[in-house]
């Protein structure tokens, strides 16, 4: 499962080019006029952070949870929800620390975003309690790792109807199933745990639990997913777990509540990861291309090379903006109890999610293309970008059912109208 290393054939001198600090000064570039004054003052002190605190100590070799510690030490285990003495926090940042992190280690970026924000944004929306908040704590200084189980051998895209069974009992309750797909599963020392008490009835009896890596009867493997082999994705074997009632953060039905309204936030930073992966790709490949010599001139003075690039760039600006976009939207959601406007915006960030994991693919493997065989190669960071490209566009649920609830909103709209 380990990446091993090979030859370095770039050029040093293009290899001087295509340094980190590069990158995100062309990156930049676009970002800047797109963001407040505090968020670019953010993303400096960040993209600063990253390049002398994380960069030196990635090794491809090892897995990414070694970084974990170190880029807590700054409280960018997350930036979603206020944390610490932070100030600068919001779905707008969280963007950012994603695209700025999935440009330095797109791999990183996809376990952290499964541990700091997908896991903990439960715990910081209903966490109440002295236990569940040193569990929070563990978890936004790297000490512990978080993974959340939800999908099944038989319930993927199906989620709700999920088999995973919990039965109550006076002062505990008792889990027993199986999850399948849980990022950092097979390494996690939390798990949040959705099951129900009723398969009949999966809505009304749904419980949302946190199981602990030393519990009983809890046992996890390691699947074998070759895109990602620094980041662990585990099953979850649940057998007569004693889970105790300090650790329920959903009790009986609503379980099923807490599920859906954490959806919009885990689809918004899978968003921000996959612009990140993009605008590494896509940067890459125009260093690359201004700077490595065919037929006695640079590749980008081919019409060939370079307009395609820049229709690139011109579809992840618009992305860019549209990722942004469904952050604000977030942000307005949490204000707002009015239904009509929730779906709307649970429609709106599937259909940027979408959109952007799509793009990150696409961007990955036609800069591949344009910059040739070097680029299948880890003296680029493309081919690796275009693995994790893969597992962000099913993440958060699968490409055609961001479609199907797009599809969805658009026939309530009409059924409204009655047309």
């Amino acid at each position: 499962m380990k990446k091993i290393t090979g030859v370095n054939i770039l050029d040093d001198e293009i290899r001087d080019k295509l340094i980190t600090r590069n990158i995100y000064e062309i990156f930049n570039n676009f970002i800047i006029p797109l963001i407040t004054k505090e968020e670019q003052d953010f993303l400096r002190e960040l993209e600063d952070f990253l390049i002398k605190e994380v960069e030196p100590k990635i090794d491809l070799n090892n897995d990414v949870y070694e970084l974990f510690p170190i880029i807590a030490k700054k409280n960018y285990m997350q930036r979603l929800n206020q944390y610490g003495d932070s100030e600068r926090y919001g779905m707008r940042y969280e963007i950012l620390l994603a695209m700025a992190m999935s440009i330095i280690d797109p791999e990183l970026d996809l376990a952290r975003v499964v541990s700091g924000v997908i896991f903990a944004n439960p715990l910081f929306q209903f966490g109440k309690n002295d236990h569940q908040l040193e569990i929070l704590d563990e978890i936004m200084t790297g000490k512990k790792i978080g993974c959340i189980c939800i999908t099944e051998k038989y319930h993927g895209s199906d989620a709700v109807n999920m088999e995973t069974q919990i039965q109550e009992e006076e002062d505990h309750v008792i889990i027993n199933g199986e999850k399948l797909y849980t990022t950092n599963g097979s390494i996690a020392d939390y798990f949040i745990v959705y099951g129900v008490s009723n398969p009949h009835d999966p809505r009304g009896s749904m419980y949302q639990v946190i199981a602990e890596r030393e519990f009983e009867g809890l046992e996890t493997h390691r699947l074998g997913v070759q895109s990602i082999p620094r980041v662990e994705i585990g099953q979850t074997i649940f057998n007569n777990v004693k889970i105790p009632r300090e650790n329920i953060l959903g009790t009986r039905g609503q379980g099923y509540n807490n599920l859906f309204s954490g959806l919009v936030a885990e689809r918004d930073a899978i968003i921000g990861s996959s612009l990140g992966i993009s605008w590494l790709t896509a940067i890459t490949a125009l260093i690359y291309t201004n700077c490595r010599v065919q037929f006695g001139r640079p590749l980008y003075d081919f019409q060939a090379v370079s307009f395609p690039i820049t229709q690139l760039f011109t579809e992840l600006m618009a992305a860019t903006e549209f990722g942004f976009k469904s952050a604000s939207e977030y942000r307005k959601t949490l204000e707002h109890s009015d239904l009509k406007f929730i779906k709307y915006n649970a429609a709106f960030s599937s259909g940027t999610k979408f959109y952007a994991s799509n793009l990150a693919h696409k961007i990955s493997y036609e800069t591949q293309q344009l910059c040739g065989g070097i680029a299948f190669t880890d003296n680029l960071r493309i081919d690796k970008a275009l693995e994790v490209s893969k597992v962000q566009e099913i993440i958060g649920g699968a490409r055609n059912i961001q479609l199907y609830l797009v599809s969805r909103a658009i026939k309530d709209i009409f059924k409204r109208l009655a047309l």
